[in-house]
């Protein structure tokens, strides 16, 4: 099924019977639950991530293949990872890369997006005392 609406709408409007959620939605609301504000980004050849954008980097979350706008059916595990200022997720170096969550593959879709939830909202918590940095909402 062609992928037809906003990736705005995707994540946040009610959908009629007939369509099937992308796995971003899943975990777009399990973040916003826990307080994340993470919004949607193009991250280019019709691939979308979740982004958290943080005063020293940015925190984005894709499935395994780079992609938030698949069939939630079709899931298999997510993908966590901070790129640390002043790198960008396009030309960031190792170095500059933490990995924060990475789903082996096992949980089924539902426990993988409060796992990924849970495990960025213990991440933000420790960097947010850690630096003292406050999420805008």
């Amino acid at each position: 099924m062609p992928f037809t609406r906003t990736i705005a709408s995707a994540l946040t409007d009610s959908l009629p019977d007939t369509e099937a959620p992308i796995a971003g939605r899943a975990a777009y609301q399990a973040l916003r639950q826990r307080g994340l504000p993470f919004v949607p980004v193009h991250t280019g050849g019709g691939c979308f991530a979740l982004s958290l954008a943080l005063p020293d980097g940015e925190v984005l979350v894709t499935d395994d293949n780079g992609q938030i706008a698949h069939d939630a059916t079709d899931h298999t595990a997510w993908l966590a990872c901070f790129y640390a200022a002043p790198s960008s997720p396009y030309d960031a170096d190792e170095d500059d890369v933490t990995e924060i969550y990475l789903s082996d593959g096992t949980l089924s879709f539902a426990d993988d997006c409060a796992a990924l939830a849970d495990a960025l909202a213990h991440w933000v918590t420790a960097r947010r005392a850690d630096t003292g940095f406050v999420l805008a909402s």
